[in-house]
């Protein structure tokens, strides 16, 4: 171990090394896996709170159409419109999943200071 704390192999050409120790960066910019370093990008703005780690499986699906018009919305019955009312539904069920596993990935980034 050096004293700077890395530890790098002697037979090595390589200048990298790896890092015993906690990580503490107090500069202006960061860059991750050889990327130039960049300035930390503004915060998001969370306005929908509930975050999860778990992805769920879609529960929408496809809405048969008809071609036998007999309502005045243009559907063939009354289980047509039950099915477009259970299709939207959800849709919205899989929406509000897909922000809560975003939100939980934003939380992630922002508690390891990847993110503000």
């Amino acid at each position: 171990m050096n004293t700077d704390g890395v530890s790098r192999d002697p037979a090595s050409t390589d200048t990298g090394g790896s890092i015993a120790g906690a990580i503490a960066h107090s500069g202006t910019a960061v860059g991750f896996y050889g990327v130039t370093p960049v300035a930390r990008p503004s915060a998001f703005t969370q306005t929908y709170s509930t975050a999860t780690r778990t992805h769920a499986n879609p529960a929408a699906a496809s809405v048969a159409a008809s071609t036998v018009i007999i309502t005045p919305f243009g559907l063939s019955s009354s289980a047509q419109m039950d099915n477009l009312v259970i299709a939207v539904n959800n849709l919205v069920s899989d929406m509000t999943n897909v922000k809560q596993v975003l939100n939980q990935v934003l939380d992630d980034l922002q508690n390891v200071g990847i993110l503000q």
